[in-house]
């Protein structure tokens, strides 16, 4: 059954992209033609900007309540991530579409085209992206499910519902945001509960349709980079014997725009991306540093559990796009070996020549970064751990 309905997910017009593009039409990323669909798909995000600014207002509200202070601050950072991702998204439709487009046409290019080695390297991404996309809707959803069956959990407890009904002790909600109106007495208690579920549900949704389509791009990229790599290993022949120097400046000509085209769009990406990594890179501290000093001084198992799978899908989101580009990064410095490792020797003075302009061509590497100030590497990704733990030694001192 589950097979199947993964079966349902895929496209044979797009072979690589099928379930993002479907998750991301789905949650109305990428806008529909009619205004209406447009209008509707523009306002869906705004639950979580309200949630976000409430939580974000109640933080002065419960300051003398470090738990609450904490739990807040991790949902109001969470929230300000997720609104900066659907910025890049509603303010970049058009280069997005570029993007997924030439993905869709160049990865169908190299399916119709890869020998036995290409062909290898193919299906490798191919598995991964889908392995990366499914990893990322599975712990979303148990994080979704974390977040809110733990109210009712904790008002299962006989001792809490005496405390709420006394008014000792507030209700258990999802977060602690300002409202309007009493929360914690019947109709307020289930009209916030509906509305922080619904903004969960859809943040659930979002989370992995935009954190999986930029990863698989990226995985793109790295294979993409492979296969030029082994493409410029057999640019002047495989039998020893040359070619004429008509397919030789076809085949350097192919080969060279190509590469252009995809720095092109790496550097794309990297535009729409940039920004939303160094709000990430700068909220995850804070997330990480918070869940840790919560598990430590949790008082339940149940507590502990849900803080830690909290704390481990922060860190294992971050640790994913710092090192995908890491290894996009790697793959770039290797791609430049591929024309040496052609039959250069058995080429002529021209053809040599050409040979070493693409090189030169391949030599440019293009690095992903968080904002104007780092690399998104591991060595970004083991500071800003390095650098949770020492907010989290400092409160907890």
């Amino acid at each position: 059954m589950i097979k199947n309905f993964l079966n349902t997910l895929e496209d044979p017009e797009r072979p690589l992209l099928g379930p993002n593009y479907k998750f991301l039409i789905k949650m109305g990323m990428l806008f529909p033609k009619n205004k209406l669909g447009r209008f509707f798909f523009y306002f869906l995000p705004h639950p979580v900007a309200v949630i976000t600014a409430a939580a974000t207002f109640e933080l002065y509200c419960v300051r003398t309540d470090l738990n609450t202070v904490l739990n807040n601050l991790k949902f109001s950072t969470l929230g300000l991530v997720i609104l900066a991702k659907v910025k890049i998204f509603i303010f970049g439709q058009e280069r997005w579409r570029k993007i997924i487009e030439y993905v869709t046409e160049a990865d169908k290019y190299e399916r119709l085209t890869c020998d036995e080695i290409r062909g290898r390297i193919i299906e490798k991404y191919t598995k991964f992206g889908r392995l990366v996309t499914y990893i990322h809707v599975v712990m979303t959803g148990l994080t979704f499910i974390a977040i809110t069956a733990s109210p009712m959990l904790l008002y299962s407890s006989k001792t809490l519902r005496n405390n709420i009904r006394n008014g000792t002790a507030p209700f258990p909600h999802i977060v602690s945001m300002w409202t309007p109106f009493d929360k914690n007495q019947f109709p307020g208690i289930v009209i916030l509960i509906t509305y922080q579920t619904l903004g969960a549900l859809w943040a659930t949704g979002f989370m992995p349709a935009c954190d999986s389509i930029i990863l698989v791009t990226m995985l793109f990229f790295g294979g993409k980079l492979e296969l030029l790599r082994e493409r410029s290993k057999q640019m002047l022949g495989t039998d020893g014997k040359g070619i004429s120097d008509e397919a030789a400046n076809r085949i350097t000509g192919e080969l060279h725009d190509a590469h252009v085209l995809l720095m092109e769009h790496m550097k794309m990406l990297n535009t729409i991306v940039s920004p939303v990594m160094f709000t990430y890179v700068f909220v995850c501290s804070l997330m990480i540093c918070a869940s840790m000093f919560q598990v430590v001084n949790a008082t339940t198992t149940f507590e502990k559990f849900i803080l830690l799978q909290y704390l481990i899908f922060a860190i294992a989101q971050l640790f994913l796009f710092c090192w995908f580009s890491s290894e996009l990064q790697r793959k770039n410095e290797l791609v430049m070996l591929g024309p040496y490792e052609c039959q250069w020797w058995a080429a002529n003075a021209r053809q040599r020549k050409n040979v070493m302009i693409l090189a030169g061509q391949f030599s440019k590497v293009f690095i992903f970064t968080a904002g104007p100030f780092s690399n998104l590497s591991l060595e970004l990704f083991v500071s800003v751990v390095k650098g949770a733990y020492s907010f989290y030694t400092l409160l907890r001192d």
